[in-house]
């Protein structure tokens, strides 16, 4: 009886640890500066990549973001103009 019951828990426990590809997450890689460069050199200047370090929210652990250079232009300008609205 003890046999089968540990059988049991073998069973189940491996069976709960197969995960598919499909089921994990994809983890986000930052590229390089070099796959940055890279990437800049082939593609038109409205769609380069731009990267910086940012402190996020709560924390003084920067991180490193990179993003398209119009994207963090039209964040900027959003940012400026909220906080001039803010501040009037």
């Amino acid at each position: 009886m003890k046999q089968i019951a540990l059988q049991i828990v073998v069973l189940v426990t491996l069976t709960a640890c197969a995960v598919s590809d499909s089921e994990t997450p994809q983890v986000r890689r930052v590229p390089t500066d070099a796959e940055v460069e890279a990437y800049n050199a082939r593609v038109a200047p409205e769609e380069r990549i731009v990267c910086r370090r940012e402190v996020p929210v709560g924390s003084h652990i920067p991180k490193r973001v990179c993003r398209l250079q119009a994207q963090m232009e039209d964040e900027s300008t959003l940012q400026r103009s909220e906080l001039r609205r803010v501040l009037q």
